[in-house]
């Protein structure tokens, strides 16, 4: 089969179905700016630690599944299915949020939880805030400072916990 078997495209118009022509640099001339060339980061940089001081945040994604204990530093949000329990490291300001299509079963220790999925075990949130929202089914236990339920299927011990430096601390 020879290259005249197939009609050359027409001046000024191209197939859309073919790709762009790369752009030609004549002998001897510099490349383009590499500035303006989009390039993939190297792995190394892609999973590096944020800076000091930036929120970190991590995602199970829908569809997406993980047994075993996990222990995060920063905020997490399950949107997928977690077998086993989940703990905040950190400053104290992380965030755990079960997204409506997310499946926790085991223990959620963090200061801050939201629940719009299903939970079976303990949210423990002692000295923060849980709050449940309106598609939320909640089984087990929820120990908390403070407590917003939003017409949540509730099916749990609750358990407040004052703050520390509260003068009642002592009476439960």
């Amino acid at each position: 089969m020879d290259n005249d078997d197939f009609p050359a495209p027409a001046e000024g118009g191209s197939d859309p179905a073919s790709p762009a022509p790369a752009p030609e640099v004549p002998m001897g001339q510099p490349m383009p700016e590499t500035q303006r060339v989009p390039t993939l980061l190297p792995r190394m940089q892609a999973v590096a630690s944020p800076p000091a001081g930036e929120l970190r945040v991590s995602t199970l994604g829908s569809g997406l599944s993980f047994v075993g204990n996990a222990r995060i530093d920063g905020s997490l949000t399950v949107a997928g299915e977690v077998q086993g329990n989940i703990e905040l490291e950190g400053s104290g300001s992380g965030h755990v949020t079960i997204t409506q299509s997310g499946t926790v079963v085991g223990d959620i220790r963090a200061r801050n939880i939201s629940v719009l999925g299903q939970t079976v075990g303990t949210l423990d949130a002692s000295g923060g805030r849980v709050s449940l929202h309106d598609t939320a089914s909640v089984s087990g236990r929820i120990r908390y400072t403070h407590l917003q339920v939003n017409g949540a299927d509730l099916n749990a011990q609750l358990e407040r916990v004052r703050p520390e430096g509260d003068g009642a601390a002592g009476s439960r």
